[in-house]
């Protein structure tokens, strides 16, 4: 178990230390036959929710990386369920239906959604990676029909999970021009999202934060890798920043609570608090810290990090270091006993990023 005197450790000693505490045990519990269950009832599989595609797509993210994390023989086939069961997932038009129950019965319509955005970011990730070239293919197809609808979307997130999946794709493929042109219009409309709504007290993209914020700054984050642009970089930065002071409560990370998040001049909600949030800061904050060492950028890491390990506002640990799981969040009353697949993810995910970023600095 990473412990709070470990999270004061150097960023390389302590990725060693947060990659001794993951396993994969509670994702493999999670996952069946025809892919990965979207909740569950404490630590057991709730097979009766059934399952998303928002799920197997970040499934597949973490899958295509988990070899550099934490090797396993089971990760192959991991690969194959979660790739399988977005093309099953997606119509012939390149929408994707989101639900499907535990007897394999679609339950929704047709939509565009942030499924759609991050299925597209997991087919990126499939592609940039070591899968065999058949799977690929497959990660093409789903890639390739998706990203029109992702191109008309106007939701923000759905938007920044595409242009991480294009980052993805464009380092494997750098010398493909429509991938750098489409990245170039999703990460642009991102900046007039920000040069709309930001304020001198209101750093945002939006009016309002919500779930996953950190995604925004990551893929612009993304953007500036692979495409230079400056602008990129320096709005990343601010929200970033502004994301940054929002959460941080006596120097604790306090994400948004989904209880009425924050809308702009109004009061923000406590809780409950979603794994998500810490996640996804992480992750963004690795890629930030990499590029200009800002001690802005490693107290994100260390709070955010402290979240999962009891550094939060219940002085409750949310990862389970036994079984790899995470827990729900945080609520009014505590801790949140279900460990469901979105949470779990976004701890390993987070944990991924991490130790990759910092393994051999």
């Amino acid at each position: 178990m990473v412990t709070s005197s470990d999270l004061l450790c150097g960023f390389e000693e302590l990725s060693v230390k947060l990659r001794r505490s993951v396993k994969l045990d509670h994702l493999l519990a999670l996952t069946d036959h025809n892919g990965l269950l979207q909740h569950a009832r404490f630590s057991v599989p709730a097979r009766r929710e059934g399952y998303t595609v928002d799920d197997n797509a970040r499934a597949l993210v973490f899958a295509v990386k988990a070899d550099r994390l934490v090797p396993n023989p089971n990760i192959l086939e991991l690969q194959r369920k979660f790739i399988s069961f977005l093309l099953l997932m997606q119509e012939e038009d390149g929408r994707f239906h989101n639900f499907m129950d535990f007897s394999q019965r679609i339950i929704d319509e047709l939509m565009v959604g942030d499924h759609l955005g991050r299925a597209i970011w997991a087919a990126g990730a499939a592609i940039n990676s070591n899968m065999s070239s058949g799977m690929k293919a497959s990660a093409r197809l789903i890639f390739d029909r998706a990203l029109p609808w992702a191109r008309a979307s106007t939701s923000p997130r759905t938007r920044a999970y595409a242009c991480l999946g294009l980052h993805e794709r464009l380092y494997a493929e750098p010398d493909d021009s429509n991938l750098r042109v489409n990245l170039k219009l999703m990460a642009d409309s991102l900046v007039a999202l920000y040069n709309t709504s930001r304020a001198s007290d209101w750093e945002w993209f939006e009016n309002i934060l919500t779930y996953d914020n950190p995604r925004l700054s990551q893929a612009l984050l993304a953007a500036y890798l692979s495409l230079g642009e400056q602008t990129y970089l320096a709005v990343a930065e601010t929200t970033l920043r502004f994301l940054k002071e929002t959460e941080t409560i006596n120097e604790t990370h306090v994400p948004i609570g989904n209880r009425g998040w924050y809308v702009r001049r109004e009061t923000r909600a406590l809780y409950d608090q979603q794994p998500i949030e810490p996640g996804a800061m992480i992750e963004a904050a690795t890629i930030a810290y990499k590029l200009n060492r800002s001690k802005l950028y490693e107290e994100i890491l260390r709070q955010a990090l402290g979240w999962f390990f009891g550094l939060n506002t219940k002085s409750v640990e949310l990862y389970d270091d036994s079984t790899g799981a995470c827990y729900d969040g945080l609520t009014p009353k505590g801790l949140n006993e279900n460990q469901g697949a979105e949470s779990t993810l976004a701890f390993l995910l987070a944990a991924e990023a991490f130790v990759n970023g910092f393994a051999q600095d």
